[in-house]
């Protein structure tokens, strides 16, 4: 990639954006990052335009094989060519793709629903998923969540990365849910995520995750938040009905690949 060809690439990421990402001008240049630990290529069409753009890297821990990510349009031929560079590129080792972040607060793999041809030109090229997560999204803003019900949380704030923890006790004091929500913020992008919830295995189908899950949302609300994302396993399903019955709809699923040689 020649210093040229930034405004292209920067469009190309920016076509495939998927709620709650990164900025494309941080996916290009994460911060921390050394020019040794990774190299963009990109494949131009035949009038020399910038068609396709792929990130390879070399992890610097443990020597792993990775494609970060790579945007193209959802191009099938062009798609195809990235990987086939890629490949050529790293080697014919054990490869891991779509490693870089999805979402802002780092959440690896491919939106397979947004970029189904991607998807399928892996699978073509020899490449089976290694992890699966589903990533979901509530809009606050066009269905605000009502005021909290009694018994009430606890809420703390938390710094490094801002937010708070809400926690739910018995009327004896004994621990009966917790939640970590992070705030709104460019590292979120603008969108608060709830990183955990929890329920004493005691206490649980008993309503109180989905109590502590409204008093979550209405925080975030109240604190600015105009969206909540929440991640979860491939087969946590019961994570996944509570989310849905929160309003939560699944925005796609996130999946990391690998290839051996």
């Amino acid at each position: 990639m020649a210093p040229d060809d930034e405004p292209a690439v920067l469009e190309l990421i920016d076509t495939d954006w998927l709620p709650g990402q990164q900025p494309a001008h941080e996916l290009l240049t994460p911060a921390g990052e050394s020019p040794q630990e990774a190299e963009t290529l990109v494949v131009c069409d035949l009038h020399g335009t910038v068609a396709g753009v792929v990130r390879c890297q070399v992890r610097a821990a443990d020597g792993a094989r990775l494609i970060v990510w790579l945007h193209g349009r959802e191009d099938s031929e062009t798609i195809a060519a990235l990987i086939t560079l890629a490949q050529a590129h790293l080697g014919d080792r054990l490869l891991h793709a779509c490693t870089g972040p999805a979402t802002a607060t780092g959440i690896p793999g491919l939106p397979t629903g947004h970029r189904p041809v991607t998807a399928r030109a892996l699978t073509a090229a020899g490449f089976t998923p290694a992890s699966t997560q589903r990533y979901f999204l509530r809009d606050l803003a066009g269905a605000p969540p009502p005021p909290p019900a009694y018994p009430l949380a606890d809420v703390t704030d938390l710094t490094e990365p801002a937010g708070w923890r809400l926690e739910l006790t018995d009327t004896d004091g004994q621990p009966l849910a917790s939640a970590t929500l992070l705030a709104p913020a460019p590292a979120t992008a603008g969108m608060a995520v709830l990183s955990q919830l929890t329920v004493q295995p005691r206490r649980r189908r008993r309503g109180i995750g989905s109590h502590l899950l409204a008093q979550c949302l209405h925080h975030a609300h109240a604190n600015g938040a105009g969206h909540v994302t929440a991640v979860i396993p491939e087969g946590g399903t019961a994570a996944a009905r509570l989310l849905a019955g929160a309003g939560f709809l699944l925005l796609d699923t996130l999946t990391v690949y690998r290839s051996r040689p």
